[in-house]
């Protein structure tokens, strides 16, 4: 089958920002436009909120922080009102109708929906349920759809119980009408088998023949393999006249000024990930206090992070400068900086009234330029696409190897120092210690995981998988 005549839709909450999926979906854009020859033009997107670009339409119920999103979380175990079930049915049905609109008008041959086996896009995948449904009583069997499995319900203690509300709807979440499923590591086809074992639906040669585990890829830009790995200086990705002024305007020059260093006096740890409570960012800010005590005083220690905050949980930002002050209190001699860049970051470069936009997808390789390190202390992960990014932006990265990266990633040959349920060792602040003052170790070390990321996790890895399951979608029951 030539799969470069077909007309791909893209549906989400979030086209182009910084949030996990969205870095998905550009690096399935980028995996069909360059190794699977559909040109860029025949690939559409509909979400709640999109970054500029070609082919991009919006509406504001498909956001998942909208009213009824917020709701539907909130009360998802709770006892529902006598009004959630019209006001999700009345709000589902506008979400069908933009759908269908959006797929007749493109003549849409395959519409990739992300992640609605998750809450926070509940009223999408009943909406694409919706309109399923519709096509159906109708006679058609197009457009295929797929759902692309990042997430769901089954893998949050927190949607455990839902009432009988919610639970009338989660058929749809992700669907029963549904042509293929990607999931992003290998335990979620488990999960999906429950869920078509729960509705009675056949799953064997669905399983089979029309799902696939495509991990996060990630392509390297710059020229690494042209640099000497053998010498002793710091090798990083090289940087433009852009990215110069990043830390004076995120504060970072400043803070340290007020402290006696300067930016040569610096160990910058990169918290690369969302301001949520998963990604462990105290035990980021522990690690910082144990490595600057290691330097002596000789360095001060700066925990930068790159996220948006606001997703889940909106205090956890508060939290943390809350427990980085009360740190900093008992170790009353200590230097060590928290300070977030969510203002000044964006998902690509901008300027906005004088105010200077960074692109989130640099600030890994800005860090590596002054020889800075990632912290990647999440205690759950679907894969792991900042710490691929990390990687491929030149910046050695120290872990917590949550049940994903030991599955699913390390036996692929990475080599990343790391600890267990979050408990910060001895042994890994001397790792990151060694990583941060010897360059010829440093330089070892990450040439070694790049090589490991360029060869098993580029984005052709993603094709080879993509492309043979939308051949079967439409052409093998």
């Amino acid at each position: 089958m030539n799969i470069s005549h077909l007309n791909i839709g893209i549906l989400h909450s979030l086209i182009g920002k910084n949030d996990g999926v969205s870095i998905v979906i550009d690096q399935s854009v980028e995996a069909m436009v360059k190794y699977m020859g559909i040109p860029l033009g025949n690939i559409f997107f509909l979400a709640a909120h999109s970054s500029p670009r070609f082919n991009a339409e919006t509406n504001e119920i498909f956001w998942h922080k909208n009213p009824i999103h917020l709701r539907i979380v909130e009360d998802f175990c709770n006892p529902a009102d006598d009004d959630l079930d019209m006001e999700i049915h009345e709000h589902a049905m506008r979400a069908a109708d933009l759908i269908e609109d959006f797929i007749d008008r493109h003549n849409i041959d395959l519409l990739i929906a992300h992640n609605t086996s998750h809450p926070y896009n509940f009223i999408t995948a009943v909406g694409l349920g919706y309109y399923q449904e519709r096509r159906r009583k109708q006679g058609y069997i197009w457009p295929k759809i797929m759902v692309w499995w990042h997430d769901s319900y089954f893998e949050r203690e927190r949607f455990a119980n839902p009432n009988p509300v919610i639970a009338k709807y989660l058929k749809y979440l992700p669907g029963k009408m549904i042509d293929g499923i990607l999931f992003i590591n290998k335990d979620q086809p488990v999960l999906a088998e429950k869920y078509y074992e729960k509705f009675g639906l056949p799953h064997e040669k669905f399983f089979e023949n029309h799902t696939a585990v495509v991990p996060n890829t990630c392509d390297i830009p710059w020229n690494w393999k042209g640099r000497d790995w053998k010498n002793h200086h710091l090798i990083a990705p090289p940087q433009d006249d852009y990215n110069a002024s990043f830390f004076h305007d995120i504060g970072l020059d400043k803070e340290l000024e007020q402290r006696g260093f300067s930016l040569d006096d610096a160990a910058i740890l990169l918290q690369h990930t969302r301001v949520v409570p998963r990604k462990k960012i105290e035990t980021a800010i522990d690690f910082a206090f144990k490595l600057e005590r290691r330097f002596h005083g000789k360095k001060c220690v700066v925990v930068l992070v790159s996220g948006h905050s606001g997703d889940e949980q909106v205090e956890y930002k508060t939290f943390l400068k809350d427990y980085h002050k009360q740190k900093s209190e008992e170790e009353n001699n200590s230097n060590v900086i928290l300070i977030f860049g969510e203002n000044h970051i964006l998902s690509h470069r901008d300027l906005i009234v004088d105010r200077k936009f960074y692109k989130f997808a640099e600030i890994p390789a800005v860090v590596a330029a002054v020889g800075g390190i990632g912290t990647y202390f999440s205690e759950i992960e679907g894969f792991g696409n900042n710490l691929l990014e990390m990687i491929s932006g030149g910046l050695p990265t120290v872990i917590n190897r949550y049940p994903v990266y030991k599955e699913d990633i390390e036996q692929l040959g990475f080599d990343i120092p790391g600890v267990e349920n979050c408990e910060i060792t001895d042994a890994v602040v001397e790792e990151a210690y060694r990583l941060l003052t010897d360059m010829h170790h440093r330089n070892k070390s990450l040439h070694h995981n790049m090589t490991v990321l360029a060869e098993k996790l580029n984005h052709n890895v993603l094709a080879e998988k993509f492309a043979p399951l939308i051949e079967n979608v439409f052409f093998k029951k």
